[in-house]
């Protein structure tokens, strides 16, 4: 019974209209606090002005206001809507009931209900909510940049697949245009080149076309859908790939027999054939396709790298390094296809480890001149460089001296003191003093080669050892491995501590 009107009625679930209430204190206490839930937009507008005590009010004016408030608040606080749910209901009513316990307290201290509902949105709107700044601002900027670098990495991807299908359409010319027609004497073959000439000048571009044609290009269109197969298919392919250092070794033989017969012979089957490209434009396709396989692989390299793509990165990492073995392998192999006058059979010299072009002095005359030199497991060769005579031609090498690795002495340092300078002696009695002052490009460049110098005689030196006394060298050889190992066990441990 000491409840007051409207909270009486909500804890009957409903609100009974009473006007004959309209004298009770507590509901002109409700009244009056009521008022203040019920702001028009011009009260909203004039919150620090408070409004003064109204004058000359009559009963009847105060009964209607009194009415109007409570039907005010049985419509817009304590009656929920028909299209809430049960759970909704709840919690309005719950916060009604709050909102009630607290109008008396509120209206002691003179402050509105809705001002001081209205601070935390002032001060949310201020200080920014927590779940709107920070990290999240960022993800739509990494998105953004994700989908760039897929972009740009799916255009490259498409770039590989269209110069594959050029290429093999190129070596298609090769093999379906000149090779068929010489071998159908369709085009009358002169009698130089019936006797394994021929071989020469293709080399093994069929084995590479047929390849190509009917498995690697097809591959390679895979990996437009699925990017992540491409790294893993250079790998799979690496042996595969080694073709082209063979097609590379031949190179320079088959540009020499080219270049007799391409103003006569090859020029009436590319009018035959009604081809645009010459033979040798064709024929140096294979060469410029080992090469190009690298670039495009590193840019999509950077792009999975941008996108954040590590397992993908790591596949394509390992491509890119076979693609840089490979042309340079291939490179290397076809600048000694080119070396002339060596009396020597160049393939039992070993694996070729470094060539290139230095300054080396002349035994007889002192002098420095340019020479393109090439160092095998075996051998180290020194020859002169001739360029190219023609569009058509390549450059030549002609052999001038040379140097067997187990009878070869290496002082780092010349009598100057260059730090671009070595010297390489000859200890074979039947090349007795014969020397060689040879300077590099740069510092690096010739730290590079006296590098790989030092590790060929550091191992002809364990070989010789091996072979006089095999017991001792491996007795060494363990001791040597075990002290290895224990200084890598220490170092762990330190590191550890």
């Amino acid at each position: 019974k000491w409840l007051c009107n409207p909270v009486r009625k909500l804890s009957h679930g409903r609100l009974d209209r009473n006007p004959g209430d309209s004298g009770n204190i507590c509901a002109k206490k409700h009244s009056s606090l009521d008022s203040k839930v019920v702001i028009t937009k011009e009260e909203m507008g004039n919150k620090s002005s408070s409004p003064g005590p109204p004058s000359n009010v009559t009963n009847e004016d105060s009964n209607i206001e009194t009415q109007t408030e409570e039907n005010e608040v049985e419509d817009n606080v304590f009656i929920p809507s028909e299209d809430k749910s049960d759970t909704n209901n709840a919690a309005e009513n719950s916060e009604c009931i709050t909102s009630e316990g607290q109008l008396e307290s509120d209206a002691m201290l003179g402050a509105s209900p809705l001002e001081t509902s209205e601070e935390p949105e002032d001060s949310l709107s201020q200080e920014g909510s927590p779940f709107l700044e920070g990290p999240n601002e960022l993800l739509p900027s990494q998105e953004e940049e994700h989908e760039k670098a897929l972009t740009k990495r799916r255009f490259v991807l498409q770039e590989l697949v269209d110069t594959e299908r050029d290429y093999v359409r190129d070596l298609g010319c090769l093999v379906e245009g000149y090779l068929n027609l010489m071998r159908n004497d369709e085009v009358p073959v002169p009698e130089d080149l019936k006797n394994g000439k021929d071989k020469i000048v293709f080399g093994n571009v069929e084995a590479i076309y047929e390849w190509h044609r009917d498995s690697f290009c097809a591959e390679i269109e895979k990996c437009i859908e699925e990017p992540q197969r491409l790294g893993i298919l250079f790998r799979r392919y690496e042996r595969r790939l080694n073709m082209y250092v063979v097609y590379c070794q031949n190179k320079p033989k088959s540009e020499y027999i080219v270049s007799e017969y391409l103003d006569t012979f090859f020029e009436d089957i590319r009018q035959k054939l009604g081809h645009k490209l010459t033979l040798p434009d064709l024929l140096i396709k294979p060469v410029q396709r080992i090469m190009k396989y690298q670039l495009l692989l590193k840019d999509i390299l950077k792009y999975t790298e941008k996108a954040g793509l590590e397992e993908e990165a790591q596949n394509l990492r390992k491509a890119v390094q076979i693609m840089h073995v490979v042309p340079k392998a291939a490179n290397d192999m076809m600048n000694v296809g080119r070396l002339q006058g060596f009396n020597g059979k160049i393939t039992a010299q070993g694996k070729l480890l470094q060539q290139g072009i230095l300054m080396v002095s002349d035994p007889s005359t002192g002098k420095m001149k340019e020479r393109q030199v090439f160092l095998f497991e075996q051998i180290i060769i020194f020859s002169d460089f001739i360029g190219p005579k023609s569009q058509f031609s390549a450059p030549v090498y002609i052999y001038k001296n040379h140097i067997q690795v187990n009878k070869m002495a290496l002082e780092e340092r010349s009598e100057d003191g260059d730090p671009t300078k070595f010297v390489l002696k000859s200890k074979d009695p039947l090349q007795a003093g014969l020397a060689f002052i040879i300077q590099g490009k740069t510092v690096e460049d010739r730290n590079e080669w006296v590098a790989n110098l030092r590790a060929i005689l550091d191992t002809q030196l364990d070989f010789l050892r091996a072979l006089q006394s095999p017991i001792a060298y491996q007795k060494e050889l363990t001791k040597d491995m075990c002290s290895k190992n224990l200084r890598q066990a220490n170092g762990n441990d330190l590191h550890q501590n």
